[in-house]
């Protein structure tokens, strides 16, 4: 059975076998003890450090500094005893020893013990990934490639910046460039139109409606049109199970309804369903029907990033969960986590994020503000003219909004189709 992370490092560390690197940790913590503002040159989580009075402290630091308060051993010793956590790391005096233990505050060589915490880090991980497959790796069926991911990726943004210039060089080189930029387009031809030929790498999409609306059959429509483009991408259905998100695109891209011989469907149905199945058994589409939390999205994404995935589906934002570590307390809180992240994976990755929210009754984005914040697209799917459907262009962060575009919704194909005005 796999163990979780903190299983892991319970049955390791009283071995001293796990990798960590102490005096860089130690001499990190005094450093940004003494100049907070390091916080601010560089990405310092809290698993960087092995250590958990080390971790307990650079959270403290954290804290602090987000009350606005000035960091220092007095408001940090202040701080510890307000969370009941100063005896956890040895006391005041433990305190002030780690204080103490670099003499200055020397920014550039804790920048250099950081690159040396990230290297422990990669180990651990390494490490850990090798305890939670060791059944699979004596049975010889481990993923040698997962494995090596494991060591060599670089998860540490700052050593993935690259200077001003550069961007510049690649603005002209793309504005010189004759070749169209990659879209994803939704296959409804007045929509696509309108944006200004699809969707945008690097974007989040947020189709809204009521219940019953359609969010899923555009969603669906979207990724089933770019896999036929040849763009790879990833749905994460949350409501449905696999066979029910296959049976959709399968019906929107053969226009027969899949159904159960129980159906008594013709000899023509049966043929267009076999037609539509083994169709999408063919594009570069993977189904998640079992993933819930976003912590466990991002892990896929990064394998779905190795094989050139162009999009994802998230279906919906309100079944989307946070994890055990989140400090999002309140739902608008998880909901706003939730997209926040979503918006990360699509510049990290530049990939379309398509995904979909209800509206409440009053016409908005329901439990959260930052859905519509983060998005660059928001879809209305409105059906306040039951004869004369459309989509309206809600946001539109590179183009025109308030625009729109007449659709008909056919439910029994899962398929939007346009409509003349």
């Amino acid at each position: 059975m796999n163990l979780r992370k903190t299983d892991f490092y319970s049955a390791t560390t009283h071995t001293q076998n796990v990798p960590q690197n102490l005096s860089a940790e130690q001499s990190a913590i005094s450093i940004i003890l003494q100049a907070d503002d390091l916080l601010d040159m560089a990405k310092w989580d809290q698993d960087l450090f092995l250590q958990s009075a080390h971790r307990t402290i650079l959270k403290a630091i954290k804290e602090t500094r987000a009350a606005g308060r000035q960091v220092n051993l007095f408001t940090i010793q202040a701080k510890l005893e307000e969370t009941g956590k100063l005896e956890d790391i040895g006391g005041a005096s433990a305190l002030f020893i780690i204080k103490e233990h670099y003499p200055c505050a020397d920014r550039e060589s804790a920048l250099d013990f950081r690159k040396d915490l990230i290297k422990a880090r990669r180990y651990r991980r390494a490490m850990q990934k090798l305890h939670e497959t060791k059944a699979d790796i004596s049975l010889m069926t481990a993923d040698l490639s997962d494995l090596a991911a494991t060591l060599t990726y670089d998860d540490d943004p700052e050593s993935q910046e690259i200077t001003i210039k550069t961007q510049c060089e690649n603005l002209i080189t793309s504005l010189e460039s004759l070749t169209p930029p990659e879209r994803i387009k939704s296959n409804i031809q007045e929509l696509d139109y309108l944006l200004n030929g699809g969707f945008e790498l690097g974007t989040v999409a947020v189709a809204a409606s009521e219940t019953s609306g359609g969010k899923s059959i555009f969603l669906l429509q979207a990724a089933l049109n770019g896999a036929i483009d040849h763009q790879p991408g990833i749905i994460f259905s949350l409501e449905m199970t696999a066979s029910s998100v296959i049976s959709r695109m399968a019906a929107c891209k053969s226009g027969h309804r899949v159904v159960s011989a129980y159906d008594h469907p013709t000899a023509e149905q049966m043929q267009g369903m076999a037609i539509g199945i083994r169709t999408i058994a063919r594009l570069p589409i993977t189904v998640h029907d079992q993933i819930t939390t976003i912590d466990d999205i991002e892990v896929a994404c990064h394998q779905g990033a190795k094989a050139g995935m162009k999009w994802i589906v998230v279906d919906y934002i309100q079944l989307c969960t946070v994890g055990e570590s989140s400090k999002a307390e309140t739902r608008e809180q998880q909901v706003s986590e939730v997209v926040r992240r979503l918006k990360i994976l699509a510049l990290k990755h530049n990939i379309v994020v398509f995904t979909a929210s209800q509206m409440n009754d009053g016409g908005e984005l329901r439990e959260s503000r930052a859905v519509g914040h983060h998005a660059d697209y928001v879809l209305h799917i409105d059906h306040s003219d039951k004869a004369a459907p459309v989509i309206r262009v809600i946001k539109n962060r590179n183009g025109e909004r308030h625009v729109f575009a007449p659709v008909k919704m056919r439910g029994d194909i899962s398929r939007f189709e346009g409509r003349t005005k």
